[in-house]
């Protein structure tokens, strides 16, 4: 197994924030199709669906 590389601060990625009218959420339950249940930051639990650029490019998995 290969050793670990540690990663210098300018190798590491900015971490994006929320704009306005926007959320963190984590994802519950994977519905079907693009749709999943997310528990956002403010409490509530909404149906939310993946766009088709970032369903492409990484995976999304519940907890």
């Amino acid at each position: 197994m290969g050793k670990r590389q540690v990663k210098s601060e300018s190798d590491l990625k900015e971490i994006r924030l929320p704009e306005d009218g926007e959320l963190f959420g984590r994802v519950l339950k994977i519905l079907g199709g693009e749709y999943v249940m997310v528990k956002c930051t403010d409490g509530l639990t909404r149906r939310g669906r993946i766009r088709g650029k970032l369903k492409r490019r990484v995976w999304i998995r519940d907890n």
